[in-house]
């Protein structure tokens, strides 16, 4: 096989450890976008509230926000594959506790943005792990076929999510009953989410030479300060 047949189109995933990793966060991203419709559905049912609507993404978006420079820091130091691995097992987590809610026709809302916070502080892990694996799954000359593709798949969850989530919500609310939609969708993102666990277990890593990294939070403080300097040298 020559270098243009290896590098371009779908060659990448012959690499068996980009292929699961791209299918579990094909899957990861399924499940947590099933998830949200489910919970904006379901709170609406219980409160007739707009604002709640609203306070669902707040308790995501939040975690994520003061999480997301952590977790990058946690990303360069740490088993990037177990970290992605436990976010895995707090999606399931989530999921498994919505549903409970779901079932036992929970009456406060409270317990629900509580469960999507957690669902924020995992997504906020996610995000800058996954990032910086994808040079230990494929070689440096199929690394920018690896990000599109990536980036391609991850696009096309987060449109497929909801929909697959909302279809599963209106035909099972109806016969279960109120929240039996709910039920229905979590049940499925759970499995979902295990199902991304597994790729994820049995995602082989390529070794990369790397230098001894600073493992103290005060590099966390440098970046911080660099970007407001940053901010300060593009004022107008």
């Amino acid at each position: 096989m020559n270098s243009t047949d290896r590098t371009s189109g779908f060659a990448v995933l012959r690499h068996r450890g980009f292929t699961l990793f791209l299918g579990a966060r094909f899957f990861s991203a399924i499940a947590s976008q099933m998830i949200v419709i489910a919970v904006g559905w379901q709170v609406y049912q219980k409160t007739g509230r707009l604002l709640d609507l609203g306070l669902i993404g707040l308790s995501q978006f939040l975690p994520f926000l003061c999480l997301v420079l952590f977790a990058g820091h946690a990303a360069d130091r740490h088993d990037r594959r177990v970290i992605l691995i436990l976010c895995g097992l707090v999606q399931f987590l989530c999921a498994s506790l919505l549903l409970s809610f779901a079932l036992a026709k929970l009456v406060h809302t409270w317990p629900i943005f509580s469960v999507l916070a957690f669902l924020g502080v995992a997504r906020a892990f996610q995000m800058p792990t996954s990032q910086s694996l994808m040079p230990n799954l494929v070689p440096l000359d199929t690394l920018q076929n690896a990000i599109a593709l990536n980036s391609s798949m991850f696009q096309v969850a987060t449109i497929a999510g909801p929909s697959v989530g909302g279809i599963l919500y209106a035909l099972a609310d109806q016969p279960s009953g109120i929240h039996g939609g709910a039920a229905l969708v979590y049940a499925v993102a759970a499995v979902v989410c295990l199902a991304a666990v597994a790729m994820l277990a049995f995602m082989g890593l390529r070794r990369a030479a790397t230098k001894p990294l600073d493992t103290s939070w005060s590099s966390v403080l440098q970046g911080l300060r660099f970007v407001g300097g940053a901010r300060t040298s593009w004022a107008p």
